[in-house]
């Protein structure tokens, strides 16, 4: 199934559960509340303006509008979040986009659930329907490196990713300069020793390390590419399955978009093995 299609079924599935569950409410007054609308949610945000306030400023406020942007084409999600799409199936360049966010109620329910906040499903899962960082975050599905889950492996994404119970779903670097002086990061909001300089020198080293191992992977993928366009048979089938490996575990650190942040070690594995390998490809060219 289409990684994207699989989102579209899930995220779909969630609002209409939430719908199902007001549609079994009993009869009364509770009936004739109108069902948060799925563009605009005043349902919502007369009750929750500062919540309201928060999704609006952040990427799920964003979502689907940044997905058709990088590649229209790709967005399937725009079948049902923009009006900008032809009954082909194309999106319409020339009309002026309406895309939307990830509404209230891919994550939430109108109505009370077995979970928190009237989430729809388990929080620790909920993240996983849409966001693929999962892999790195728990250390595991690249192919010829060892699973290497890290210490904040068994933390959930709503740890980080709501410091303050927010929901711009932004970690709060204790490097930013939102920060004042007793607004807490999202580290010292876990970690109590309270120690930002050491933070922020670990993060940087993190980040500028990955960046150093991934620039001359990604150049020596480039020459390889390029090679292999002149000539398809310049490697034989295991090296050629070799370098379909090393280009698969690159995307998964790139996808991540954390630069090593969601789990160092594993980043550190895919980039050394794919060091090993691309040598290797790189000395049956010549």
């Amino acid at each position: 199934m289409n990684r994207h299609h699989g989102w579209r079924v899930a995220l779909t599935s969630i609002g209409i559960a939430g719908i199902m569950l007001g549609s079994l409410a009993p009869a009364g007054a509770e009936d004739k509340k109108e069902i948060p609308d799925h563009m605009g949610f005043q349902s919502c945000q007369a009750c929750h303006a500062e919540q309201q306030r928060m999704w609006e400023a952040s990427n799920h406020g964003q979502a689907i509008r940044q997905t058709a942007s990088h590649n229209p084409a790709a967005a399937d999600c725009s079948g049902c979040h923009s009006t900008a799409r032809s009954e082909t199936g194309q999106v319409d360049s020339t009309k002026q986009e309406s895309f939307h966010g990830a509404s209230c109620l891919a994550c939430h329910s109108r109505q009370k659930t077995a979970y928190e906040h009237r989430l729809a499903v388990d929080p620790e899962k909920l993240c996983t329907l849409c966001h693929f960082q999962g892999s790195v975050f728990l250390g595991v599905g690249a192919k010829g490196v060892d699973d290497s889950r890290n210490f904040h492996s068994g933390v959930p994404c709503f740890s980080c990713h709501m410091t303050e119970g927010n929901h711009q779903m932004k970690v709060l670097r204790p490097d930013s300069p939102e920060l004042t002086g007793t607004r807490q990061d999202t580290c010292t909001a876990c970690h109590r020793d309270n120690n930002r300089e050491s933070r922020v020198r670990q993060i940087h080293e993190w980040q500028s390390t990955y960046d150093e191992n991934l620039a001359p992977l990604r150049a020596d993928v480039k020459t390889i590419e390029e090679a292999l366009k002149k000539n398809p048979n310049l490697l034989n089938a295991s090296l050629q399955s070799k370098f379909g490996d090393v280009k698969a575990n690159l995307a998964i650190l790139e996808k991540d978009g954390s630069r090593g942040f969601h789990n160092f070690v594993f980043s550190l594995e895919i980039t050394s093995q794919a060091a090993s390998d691309l040598k290797e490809i790189k000395a049956a060219m010549k």
